[in-house]
């Protein structure tokens, strides 16, 4: 029983200290094809709570993707996405998901008018 509430109280400890991303930031520069993305993800250690994944959707459709093996600052992890073979239209919507090492996602939208 004294397991039972130690692993529990251990694993709740944990989950105080790992989060989902807080807020994806999007802009898109028609002229350059470029997808700037910034990702708030307060963490105390880059190498072990991170950022691990950016994906770019439109639709269902993978556009593209970036993998990380640590985040770039303790706030955020920015990318830019160049579209220079297939840049977006107008009217095209977006969808960016980014995956926390530990635990989380977090989404956001862009539709370029």
């Amino acid at each position: 029983m004294e397991k039972k509430i130690f692993l529990t109280l251990l694993l709740c400890a944990f989950g105080l200290h790992a989060h989902a991303p807080k807020a994806i930031e999007l802009g898109y520069d028609a002229e350059t094809a470029t997808l700037s993305v910034k990702v708030l993800h307060k963490v105390s250690n880059q190498e072990k709570h991170y950022i691990k994944k950016i994906a770019v959707y439109k639709g269902d459709e993978l556009l593209t993707e970036r993998t990380y093996e640590q985040q770039e600052t303790a706030t955020s992890q920015e990318e830019i996405f160049l579209f220079i073979d297939e840049p977006l239209k107008k009217d095209d919507a977006v969808t960016v998901r980014a995956y926390c090492n530990i635990m989380g996602k977090k989404s956001a939208d862009l539709k370029w008018e």
